[in-house]
């Protein structure tokens, strides 16, 4: 032990008083006191023990008075600093300078530092040029390759998503391990035009047309990309529009009402786009033949700012309203994306007319690829950070951290993901201030209290964490890039991480330069540490 012992003079009990037949029964004394300190054996036996005589009213000031004559000779020896701290590094020379560093005051953390940019999973760390081909499985939609410079992380069962489409049943996402495949040129051709043309009918606006440098790509598995129906029809528009400017904008839409007549007004269709006010997409519903009613023809002419000279007739299409484009993986926004009234209702109909409509070529199939690919390509990429994270900074003790912790750990409020790291930074404050101190108990036993909470508040800081992750590069794992479904568009690959012979190489895709800094919150460094 190294804690002193005090023994209060006149003790309170006489001696042997245990002892004795018949108790001592006189008044409690009064006072005036005296106090003798015994120190611990770790000082020299002469430096031991002090003494006062019997004059202080109190037994406090007993005490603290003979605590600090006992200061004042081991101060005199040369054992005590100048702070008048018990048991230090005098004792303990080695640790002279660690004193020193501790009486300090706590480092104050700047409020940001410069990091470079979150990690990319999808870009190859390597000037490898090899491919890894996994099994995408969507229920309810045919299975597809997903085609990736890196490896798709291996997940179980219960680590893949499962995406909440409005008006759906919870959908299942497997995924199939990947394996290193040799692609030719002409294989990845096609899986560009193919992603392409799935992803083109909704984000088209965020992508241009002659850059087919995805980060990632689809092909069927049965490699059939277009049914022979399909195959038809868009040979038909290429036919139709062939004397015609058609932007790339249109490329898999169709005059409504040239379609409808030439293919006998067929009920597959799945996406409608009004050329009134604006161009918006629509989902099909059917389409109508039936004259419209007077509130109906109002509605009509002023949508498409008709003279009362201007006839309105059938054929009509009839539509809703898609629901706003969202993060599939949460069911909270699923349940937010479905408006039941107003002029943004998703459940009224409305009528377009067919003259002044396009239709989109592409099966409802793809359609449905097409919303749903952003949200899981959204999921893997966070998997694959969190697997980077894992294999490249984590101690073999941590790497088996389940991945939904890791992932909440790294995950920054910033991002609007449905899960970030406060609750866990909580949590992860308590157990490390717990663990520090336990540590250092255990690693300086002749230190004072006054020394261990210095010592522990340093080892705890913001400063000292923020400092300590940005030394290890935490950054570039900290998930802190915002999902906006209604702004995504595909992440593209340099050009040089793409070429392959016989493949297209037209691209506007500018190489990022891996240098580039910005900005980051220390506060977000130290609370992903702690979390």
């Amino acid at each position: 032990m190294h804690t002193p012992i005090y023994d209060i003079d006149p003790p309170d009990l006489p001696e042997g008083w245990h002892s004795l037949e018949h108790p001592v029964n006189s008044l409690p004394y009064q006072g005036p006191w005296g106090s003798t300190v015994t120190l611990p054996k770790v000082v020299p036996a002469h430096l031991r023990i002090y003494s006062t005589d019997r004059v202080y009213p109190t037994k406090r000031s007993a005490h603290r008075h003979v605590a600090f004559k006992a200061y004042r000779a081991l101060y005199a020896a040369g054992l005590l600093n100048d702070h008048l701290l018990p048991l230090t590094s005098v004792i303990e020379p080695d640790l002279e300078e660690e004193v020193k560093a501790l009486l300090e005051d706590v480092g104050k953390r700047s409020g940001t530092a410069s990091v470079t940019s979150q990690m990319d999973p999808w870009t190859p760390a390597n000037s490898s040029h090899s491919w890894w081909c996994s099994e995408l499985h969507i229920d309810g939609l045919p299975p597809l390759y997903m085609i990736t410079r890196n490896q798709i992380i291996e997940l179980t069962d219960g680590e893949c998503p499962t995406l909440y489409r409005p008006g759906h049943h919870p959908i299942k996402v497997g995924i199939r391990p990947a394996a290193m495949v040799k692609l030719s040129g002409e294989r990845i051709i096609k899986a560009q035009e193919f992603t392409r043309r799935i992803l083109w009918q909704i984000y088209c606006t965020r992508m241009s047309w002659d850059d087919l440098h995805f980060a990632y790509l689809f092909l069927p598995l049965n490699d059939v990309d277009k049914s022979p129906e399909w195959v038809t029809r868009l040979s038909w528009l290429d036919d139709f529009t062939a004397s015609t400017e058609r932007s790339d904008r249109e490329a898999f839409y169709a005059n409504a009402e040239a379609f409808g007549e030439h293919f006998s007004f067929p009920n597959d269709l799945t996406m409608v786009q009004d050329r009134g006010k604006g161009v918006k997409n629509f989902k099909f519903l059917r389409w109508r033949f039936e004259p419209v009613s007077p509130d109906e023809e109002q509605v009509l002419r002023e949508r498409y700012s008709f003279s009362a000279d201007d006839r309105i007739v059938p054929p009509f299409l009839v539509v809703q309203r898609f629901p706003r484009r969202m993060n599939f993986l949460t069911a909270k926004d699923a349940e937010k994306s479905i408006v039941q009234e107003g002029k943004h209702s998703t459940e009224i109909e409305l009528l377009l007319r067919a003259r002044f409509s396009t239709v989109s070529l592409i099966s409802a199939v793809d359609v449905d690829y097409a919303f749903l690919l952003p949200s899981i390509i959204r999921y893997l990429s966070i998997a694959m950070t969190v697997s980077s994270l894992r294999t490249t900074l984590l101690t073999p003790s941590l790497a088996g951290i389940p991945m939904t912790l890791l992932r909440a750990a790294i995950t920054a409020p910033v991002s609007q993901e449905h899960i970030n790291y406060q609750r866990l930074e909580t949590l992860g404050d308590t157990v490390l201030k717990f663990v520090v101190g336990v540590q250092l108990l255990s690693e300086y036993p002749l230190w004072h209290e006054g020394y261990l909470t210095k010592k522990k508040d340093h080892s705890v800081s913001n400063f000292r964490l923020a400092k300590d992750a940005h030394a290890k590069g935490l950054y570039r794992w900290i998930i802190r890039d915002r999902f906006l479904a209604q702004k995504w568009k595909p992440h593209y690959l340099p050009v040089d991480d793409t070429k392959i012979e016989g493949a297209s190489n037209n691209s506007e895709s500018m190489e990022k330069n891996p240098d580039d800094r910005q900005q980051l919150s220390t506060k977000m460094l130290a609370d992903v540490g702690s979390s």
